[in-house]
């Protein structure tokens, strides 16, 4: 009876789409950190290199599923809950998508030399698709300076 059993309770555990916490609720989800310099060095939102456009990339959630950020095809990184990256890239059309849990997102924009724009990048507690948004500078920079930045392996 229990070699039958076990097999069931694994099956299903293998199907929860996200963590939880106390009462049910969805859980933060973590993510490996940058060092503290390379954070602080975030924090001030330098200019991009000559001729390229840097894109923050955040998650202001406090609950979420960890999120893969890929841009044009490249993985960026790993979003957890309240963190972010920032990457560069060569101006053009760039698209952006997200994964997490049980879905992907696709965002096309057009990204011009010396531009800093932000997205948001998160999935929401009780949905099944994760979604990539455009942000204001204040509200991008809010989300950055409140968050911890995310650690980009290459």
């Amino acid at each position: 009876m229990r070699a039958i059993l076990l097999p069931g309770v694994l099956l299903l555990a293998a199907c929860t789409p996200e963590p939880r916490g106390p009462y049910g609720v969805a859980a933060p989800s973590f993510v490996a950190m940058a060092p503290a310099g390379q954070d602080a060095s975030g924090k001030r939102f330098g200019a991009p290199p000559y001729g390229q456009a840097a894109l923050y990339f955040f998650n202001p959630t406090t609950a979420s599923p960890v999120l893969d950020v890929v841009v044009d095809g490249r993985e960026i990184g790993r979003l957890g809950t309240q963190t972010w990256m920032r990457a560069e890239f060569s101006p053009g059309e760039h698209t952006m998508r997200c994964s997490g849990g049980e879905s992907s997102n696709a965002l096309s924009v057009y990204v011009a030399p010396g531009e800093i724009r932000f997205f948001d990048i998160q999935m929401v507690p009780g949905q099944r698709a994760c979604s990539v948004n455009e942000a204001s500078p204040q509200d991008g920079r809010s989300a950055v300076l409140m968050g911890g930045r995310a650690f980009q392996g290459q």
